[in-house]
């Protein structure tokens, strides 16, 4: 978030031409595959952003409204939470008192909200956790959330896993795909002593489960003004905007182009 307009009571973000998730994922047209290690890494990022906030101290931080149309993409369809203006600073202390309840209904779509907090009133960083079961489950189904656990309950207990996945996705890794599955059935436990907490250690596995599958990173790469071989380090921090440009600017007088054609 950038900033706020008081006078139009808007928040003012970074712009995002990719916009939600729930746009990205439900769109069709002419777009990038999403791929299952895409998908994957859609849910560590959104993982990452929830452990951050739950670990927050002294004071907690619940973000209350968690759904797939409060995750935005970026140019590099990297996932960034949004709509904090309704998220919750609680302190640690506060939530185990059973005094501590909502002053307000939770923001965010009814499907995505924690049935125990809708039975008791009392938010936690489980009801967040229950927020993110749903959406991994429609990452990897790309289907609507209502009655979506159970369908992908009753598909894990037949061992027929694969036939409710998103077929657009390509081929899927089996592996990442069980793992998943069963992570986003655990934080849609009814009870919330059942659903797992956000951990470091859980993100890492999850960075895991994609970060196996990428190519890695050639060393040299190929500018697309002069169609020369530059090194990949010096390309990325000319064309990126990185303080480091006096150092291609550099480069380019060594190899005897132009300044002025590029900057």
């Amino acid at each position: 978030m950038l900033g706020v307009c008081p006078e139009a009571w808007s928040f003012v973000y970074e712009y995002y031409p990719n916009g939600t998730l729930q746009d990205y994922l439900f769109r069709k047209g002419s777009l990038l595959p999403l791929t299952w290690s895409i998908r994957a890494r859609w849910i560590s990022e959104i993982a990452r952003a929830l452990c951050f906030l739950h670990s927050s101290r002294p004071e907690t931080i619940i973000h209350g409204g968690l759904t797939l149309e409060t995750v935005l993409l970026d140019t590099g369809l990297g996932c960034k939470l949004c709509e904090f203006g309704f998220s919750r600073l609680v302190k640690e202390e506060s939530l185990s008192l059973p005094s501590f309840h909502l002053s307000t209904e939770p923001k965010g779509s009814f499907s995505y909200t924690d049935p125990e907090l809708q039975r008791t009133g009392v938010l936690t960083p489980k009801s967040d956790v229950y927020s993110f079961g749903l959406i991994i489950l429609q990452i990897l189904t790309g289907r609507t959330p209502v009655g979506l656990a159970g369908e992908v309950r009753r598909a894990v207990s037949c061992g027929k896993l694969s036939s409710i996945l998103d077929s657009s996705a390509g081929e899927w890794n089996c592996t990442a795909a069980t793992r998943l599955a069963e992570l986003g059935l655990q934080c849609c436990q009814l009870n919330s002593r059942d659903r797992p907490e956000l951990t470091p250690s859980l993100v890492r596995e999850l960075k895991q489960l994609y970060v196996s599958e990428e190519p890695p990173v050639p060393s040299f790469f190929l500018c697309p003004i002069f169609q020369v071989t530059v090194p990949f380090v010096i390309y990325r921090t000319r064309f990126s905007g990185n303080i480091n440009a006096m150092a291609q600017m550099k480069y380019i007088h060594s190899i005897g182009y132009n300044i002025n054609a590029v900057s």
